[in-house]
């Protein structure tokens, strides 16, 4: 059980293979070459877990996305969520995909599981890892952004209730066209390394 945790936790912290978000043509399949990274701590934008600004900003964010249209363009895909001891924060990993012929910028997702939902990216410079808050993050015009462990993802703290493995939780994202995109995401093992596939 230790171990699963102190896997998860590299995992959560960069220490996952693979590197960068992928920006592609739908249908195409990017290499995704293995990188091993380390974990040098993250921010978010200003000081360190600065989570009662966060946490007024989440609830704007969800006010925004309950006047927000669903999307017939935007789609979210292969979600899933590791799972993590309190007060650890979880990462949520999924792919986006934009049919239409303008890209969009995802603005801020929520959940009703969780207080509050923060979109990270992880950066590499010089042989290190740091997680910074991504504000706005561009999916190409009929392409697709696949977040996943050691580039872009979606960081979920306070949990209302524990989650078990297995279970599903649903999630939302809103975009700078008004629009929004849901997705139900599975909770997956600590030491879970591989999306699901989508």
């Amino acid at each position: 059980m230790n171990k699963q945790i102190i896997t998860g936790l590299l995992g959560l912290c960069g220490a996952a293979f693979g590197a960068g978000a992928q920006a592609t043509e739908v249908g195409s399949a990017p290499a995704h070459p293995p990188m091993l990274m380390a974990h040098a701590g993250h921010d978010h934008g200003e000081a360190p877990h600065a989570h009662a600004s966060g946490a007024a900003a989440s609830g704007a964010a969800a006010s925004e996305m309950s006047k927000a249209k669903t999307s017939a363009t935007l789609t979210v895909s292969g979600c899933w969520i590791r799972s993590m001891p309190s007060p650890a924060p979880s990462g949520g990993y999924f792919v986006i995909a934009n049919s239409a012929s303008e890209s969009v910028h995802l603005k801020s997702a929520a959940s009703p599981a969780y207080g509050m939902v923060m979109l990270h990216q992880t950066v590499h410079k010089d042989g290190m890892s740091r997680m910074s808050a991504a504000h706005s993050v561009v999916i190409p015009a009929g392409g697709q952004l696949e977040f996943k462990p050691g580039a872009y993802h979606a960081m979920l703290e306070d949990p209302i209730k524990d989650h078990p493995v297995g279970s599903k939780i649903a999630l939302d994202f809103l975009f700078d066209n008004g629009e929004k995109a849901s997705a139900e995401c599975e909770i997956k093992p600590a030491n879970t390394r591989t999306p699901m596939p989508h």
